[in-house]
């Protein structure tokens, strides 16, 4: 019978499995050798828990079998240092003592052995019993690296469906920057170049120091190309209406953050998590809220907007003041920045606002 039950099968035969034996007796170690060269497996002896870290440092083994009576530190201490360290602590550890009272069983379990061999001990048992702690150590780190491999390919996977989505929504951007929805031409390139910006200046602050993810930025930019997409929905006559509107034309006009927000989820059904979607959806919706909870279309108040929506807030605000209208002329860029501080803390996020102002000679205002 072959008491090795195959398990070399599933090693390269360069690469056999090494097993480290850890015993302070020269006879123990020689038999215990003897047994792993006939099984086929190559054994690294120690005789102190010194010597087998420096073996450990050479090359981390495949599984150790440890005697628990050892000259310094003994084999509980050995265990612990090998749980202390990552690189170590998944390796089975096959006790072989003369030391079998139940406490020191339970001693070595809860150190992380994963059996325990009584000396004397009998050769088949030896075999047997390394051969199916190797099989379990080994059939564990393939289906790591099936996991490891198989997430790899789902990011891949979804970073695919990512970039598509981002360059369907960047070509409903080429579509909306056609129209200017009563904007000055350059308004949607404006915003999209000058939230990145923004969002780049946050991550250097205190509060949100590398926390807006590059994707997070990327989707940022895409989403303030098609911000005001809902006003495909709204009629010319009202976005380049030179006077006042009416309340009804005030409420149709409102509208389009929602009539973007469904146009962009009928577009996406079910995909609201994918960043790109999720961030245009965000600012779509939610960039005419205000920080005292007073805006539209839900009434958000402070955090409870998105960030996403309060930065796309500041940009879209500015860009619109220092550009002409059909209701009303530019004002100077000084002008536009004392508007948008005298709205700190009513309209717009406080905290956002004075990063604004810090980087505010930086942003594009063609």
């Amino acid at each position: 019978m072959d008491i090795n039950n195959n398990v070399l099968d599933m090693f390269n035969d360069d690469n056999k499995p090494t097993i480290l034996v850890v015993d302070d007796v020269d006879m123990e170690l020689a038999l215990l050798e003897q047994m792993l060269d006939a099984l086929g497996f190559k054994s690294v002896l120690a005789m102190s828990v010194d010597e087998a870290i420096k073996e450990i440092e050479k090359k981390i083994p495949n599984l150790i079998l440890l005697d628990l009576i050892m000259p310094d530190v003994d084999g509980f201490q050995f265990m612990e240092i090998l749980n202390n360290n990552p690189e170590t602590r998944d390796i089975p550890v096959i006790i072989v003592s003369a030391m079998d009272a139940s406490y020191d069983k339970r001693r070595a379990f809860n150190l992380g052995a994963v059996d325990f061999i009584g000396k004397p001990f009998d050769f088949s048992e030896v075999a047997l019993r390394v051969n199916i702690h190797l099989k379990i150590f080994t059939l564990q780190h393939q289906l790591e690296e099936k996991n490891q491999r198989l997430a790899k390919v789902v990011k891949q996977q979804a970073r695919a469906i990512e970039n598509e989505q981002k360059r369907l929504l960047q070509t409903l951007a080429a579509v909306a920057e056609k129209h200017s929805f009563g904007e000055h031409p350059s308004h949607l390139k404006n915003c999209a170049h000058n939230v990145r910006l923004l969002a780049q200046g946050l991550n250097f602050t205190d509060k949100y120091e590398n926390q807006l993810s590059d994707i997070f930025i990327d989707a940022l930019e895409v989403a303030a190309n098609i911000h005001d997409i809902g006003k495909i929905s709204v009629p010319s006559s009202i976005l380049s209406k030179p006077g006042p509107l009416t309340e009804t034309e005030t409420e149709i006009c409102r509208s389009h953050t929602t009539q973007g927000f469904d146009l962009i989820s009928e577009i996406y059904p079910g995909q609201e998590e994918n960043p790109y979607i999720k961030t245009s959806l965000e600012v779509i919706k939610y960039h005419h809220e205000r920080w005292n909870g007073s805006g539209y279309p839900d009434g958000l108040k402070e955090e409870n907007i998105p960030l996403s929506a309060r930065i796309m807030k500041i940009i879209d605000s500015y860009d619109t003041l220092i550009h002409d209208r059909t209701y009303r002329k530019a004002v100077s860029k000084e002008e536009a920045i004392k508007i948008l501080q005298e709205g700190s803390g009513f309209k717009y996020d406080p905290y956002i606002m004075k990063v604004f102002c810090q980087i505010v000679k930086q942003l594009t205002t063609d």
